[in-house]
């Protein structure tokens, strides 16, 4: 790209790239632009400033017009955003704004990652990014004392990730993520992989995503979509959309909620409402230790003959699954299906449409 490091970084005599910049001294409110139209070789760029803030983040952004400025990332992280591990640093106050990132990640790799979000970090925005061909595209692992904690996520494409779009392999709280397009990623189909995958946390919402194809293999549903375990307390994932274009596995997941691992989990005050799921393996909305689970106003529509249940339990439920609420939900099947299986469900206002009537009406794509 033209610039010169030896400039003093405005629009009209820019920098050529971030070497040199002390990213950790900048003062609270920087903003660091590159080029709309821009290509730049990224290797791996730690982002860690005490100075910043969600009142007055350090932004990396673009600027200009044409395509979002391009990150080819040569190697195996693009941003490690915290201090590294073994921080226990407190520190964010970080926002990526219409950025591209493109990994080079091999085949079936989990290891590639486009941004890694290290044990205590706080207040990360994704907006209007896109994130493709790493393992996973944002990996969280939290740490002692403060974990993290306010990641948004949102507007943003991610798009052809070997593994995960999402990962957390510990708590993760107070995160959003919304009106995203999760779209191709667990290109081997594994049941282990996920779009997103949580480890645990609380007071999280995930709103208004669409899931294209994700975890297929020709043409089949294999593995996750939306997968929760460990231990969360409140959790509302609203308003989303779960697509397969042709057939799924027993394996294919749309929205788990459910123990995976030895020590006891339990999901409270957990809300699930409005989402739409098309194709997907044995049940659209799985569920187990998840006492008061509020099930409402869902469709699970299944273009092929299987046996399919809108609300399903199975496995242990390590907590007592008491008075699960499953009501308002449309259940749209070429031959026959059920709304639920949970034991002691307050069922209401569920409809289960068969034949003709499965592909009109509630029941239209």
């Amino acid at each position: 790209m033209p610039g010169n490091n030896a400039n003093p970084g405005t629009q009209t005599a820019p920098k050529q790239n971030l070497s040199g910049i002390n990213i950790s001294g900048l003062a609270a409110g920087t903003q660091l632009l590159f080029a709309r139209g821009g290509a730049w070789s990224l290797g791996q760029t730690g982002v860690h400033n005490p100075n910043s803030s969600a009142a007055a983040p350090l932004l990396f952004g673009d600027y200009g017009s044409g395509a979002k400025p391009v990150f080819n990332v040569n190697g195996g992280i693009g941003f490690m955003v915290g201090g590294g591990w073994g921080n226990t640093d407190n520190d964010g106050g970080y926002t990526f704004r219409n950025l591209r990132l493109v990994g080079t990640a091999p085949a079936g790799s989990n290891t590639h990652w486009g941004f890694w979000l290290v044990q205590n970090v706080r207040d990360v925005v994704f907006d209007g990014m896109e994130i493709e061909r790493f393992g996973t595209a944002i990996e969280t692992n939290e740490g002692s004392p403060h974990g993290v904690t306010g990641m948004v996520l949102r507007n943003s494409v991610i798009r052809g990730n070997w593994t995960m779009g999402i990962h957390s392999t510990g708590l993760i709280h107070r995160a959003v993520v919304e009106n995203n397009l999760f779209e191709g990623n667990n290109a081997s189909g594994s049941f282990m992989n996920h779009a997103i995958y949580w480890g645990g946390g609380n007071g999280s919402v995930i709103r208004g995503n669409r899931f294209l194809r994700n975890s297929e293999v020709n043409g089949v549903c294999q593995g996750g979509n939306v997968t929760m375990h460990g231990v969360i307390d409140g959790l509302t994932i609203e308003n989303n959309t779960i697509e397969h274009v042709n057939q799924a596995a027993d394996t294919c997941g749309g929205l788990n909620i459910t123990a995976g691992y030895s020590s006891t989990e339990s999901f409270r005050n957990v809300v699930v409402r409005g989402n739409t799921i098309v194709n997907a393996g044995i049940g659209a909305v799985i569920a187990n230790s998840a006492p008061g689970i509020v099930i409402e106003r869902n469709r699970s529509i299944q273009g092929f003959s299987r046996g399919h249940t809108l609300a399903l339990t199975y496995g242990e439920n390590e907590v007592p699954m008491t008075s699960p609420v499953v009501r308002d939900n449309v259940l749209c099947v070429v031959s026959s299906g059920s709304i639920t299986n949970l034991s002691g469900a307050i069922v209401s206002g569920n409809t289960v449409r068969t034949g003709a009537d499965s592909t009109t009406g509630a029941c239209a794509r």
